[in-house]
């Protein structure tokens, strides 16, 4: 039978599971997820889901329904950017795979 505490490294963290005396709550755990980020940047590639969603939104609309481009772009396009990129940048943040 293997013992159940291990020992740890001079220095080394424990896991926040065991640091906290209450129960651990979602905002706690993403506070935590987004604060020990190493790479914080927003990275240049990350509008571009948003953008590809958005056009390709208004390309459908455009040739399904006849709407013009231009104007489905605009909206709801924008807010299909928008969130998009937001999602895009959780996800980046939070390295959720």
């Amino acid at each position: 039978m293997t013992d159940q505490h291990e020992e740890r490294p001079e220095g080394e963290a424990e896991d926040a599971e065991h640091t906290s005396d209450g129960p651990v709550t979602a905002g706690e755990l993403l506070r935590q997820a987004l604060v020990d980020d190493d790479d914080p940047r927003f990275p240049r590639w990350l509008p571009l889901p948003g953008i590809i969603a958005a056009a390709a939104w208004a390309g459908w609309e455009a040739s399904a329904n006849g709407a013009g481009f231009l104007g489905t772009v605009l909206w709801p396009g924008a807010a299909i950017f928008a969130l998009t990129t937001l999602a895009a940048w959780f996800g980046w943040q939070l390295e959720i795979d």
